[in-house]
């Protein structure tokens, strides 16, 4: 008896590492490394006047994306569980990040106005912050769930039977743009009052990040969905072994390409481009 004991609290503990360790990454230090890399990524000059904006953003979104991600791993193995297994299921872990990703643009701080309130008047549109390519994965996402929603609906029209997960998966594709839409309206529509031109260029940087952030995951998620689609397509043949291939090669190709596209940088921005000796040591902090 005390063996099994023992056997169960070691499991659990392996369970549980995975959590502890996000734990203890999520309230670690904002490392100069990460710094440097947001500064290179976006084409920003860190200084002593910015470094805290992009220090509070990079802590503010590593805490919820870690948590997301703690939420959609327990949740993996507690349903797992539930069947009498122990799987991880990645997909579950993205969801969790997305989930995480989106907080976090909720808490995200926004500069402080001054003792007399004043506020830029420049318009701030997506295509401010986001290339054209990064900004059409998500629409492009979104039109191939619904292509194969439509292939689903002309093939129970035909009299085959078709069950209701594809309907369910292009409706969770379909919250994912909505939720992502709104999410970058929060983004843009943040306020940005009058400050230094490299407070706001480190203030656009941040939101830059988070739009591409947001697209790419909310893309990569959708993609998922497609494949999900796909999957539950009553099809045979040729036209099976051809999803299936699909979704073989989707299964590498989708979160790699969802990582270059949300680590791209945005279009140039007044202010942004880096002297020598860009980055600096006071932009290294908890």
């Amino acid at each position: 008896m005390s063996v099994r004991l023992g056997v169960l609290g070691l499991l659990g503990f392996i369970a549980l590492a995975p959590v502890l360790l996000a734990i203890h990454y999520s309230y670690g230090p904002v490392t100069r490394f990460r710094v440097a890399r947001f500064a290179r990524r976006q084409n920003l000059t860190i200084t002593p006047d910015n470094g805290g904006t992009v220090i509070r953003y990079l802590a503010t979104t590593r805490r919820w994306r870690a948590a997301g991600i703690v939420v959609g791993y327990l949740a993996s193995i507690t349903i797992s569980a539930l069947h009498h297994g122990f799987t991880i299921s990645s997909i579950a872990l993205f969801a969790g990040w997305f989930v995480g990703a989106l907080a976090a643009e909720a808490r995200v701080a926004h500069l402080r106005h001054g003792e007399r309130r004043a506020a830029s008047l420049t318009v701030r549109r997506p295509a401010t912050y986001v290339g054209p390519v990064a900004r059409a994965y998500l629409p492009v996402a979104a039109g191939l769930s619904a292509l194969v929603a439509l292939a689903t609906a002309i093939v129970a029209a035909s009299g085959r039977p078709v069950g209701l997960e594809g309907l369910w998966l292009f409706l969770l594709a379909a919250t994912v743009v909505v939720l992502v839409g709104l999410a970058g309206r929060v983004v843009l529509r943040r306020p940005q009052p009058a400050a230094a031109p490299d407070v706001i260029a480190a203030d656009d940087a941040v939101r830059s990040r988070s739009l591409h952030a947001l697209g790419a995951a909310g893309g990569t998620l959708v993609l998922y969905c497609v494949m999900a689609q796909l999957a539950v397509l009553p099809t045979s043949g040729r036209a099976a072994e051809a999803i299936t291939a699909i979704n073989g090669l989707g299964v590498l190709v989708v979160p790699v390409l969802g990582y270059v596209l949300a680590t791209l940088r945005g279009p140039d921005r007044p202010g942004s481009a880096p002297p020598a000796g860009a980055v600096t040591t006071e932009a290294v902090a908890r």
